[in-house]
């Protein structure tokens, strides 16, 4: 009987387990937020549990700034999987503008 309870409790576990890991409609999602100069377009591609990519799709921020967030900030959020990660310095704005568009498309991939 033990036996049977314990092999019960296993396979409810591995199936909860294999629920929990699913976080995300798989797809590409597009969002909007405000960087510095003005709104920013991204795009980000989910699978079931993770951020596969993210694109920027459009800008108005200076380029040079623009290009120290997106090459800095996208591999540390997709490292993270997650948002929580620090803003780069001297480009505060560009920063917190493509971490709300990230939430904004995380919100919309959510299960």
């Amino acid at each position: 009987m033990k036996k049977f309870v314990f092999i019960g409790l296993m396979v409810a576990f591995v199936a909860s387990m294999a629920f929990a890991q699913q976080r995300f409609n798989s797809g590409t999602f597009t969002a909007t937020a405000q960087g510095y100069a003005g709104a920013m377009t991204i795009s980000v591609t989910f699978n079931a549990t993770n951020i596969v990519a993210i694109n920027v799709v459009s800008h108005s921020d200076t380029p040079a700034f623009a290009n120290m967030v997106w090459n800095n900030l996208i591999p540390a959020i997709i490292s993270a999987q997650s948002t929580n990660v620090d803003v780069i310095s001297g480009a505060t704005l560009t920063s917190r503008g493509l971490l709300q568009a990230v939430e904004n498309a995380m919100g919309q991939a959510s299960l």
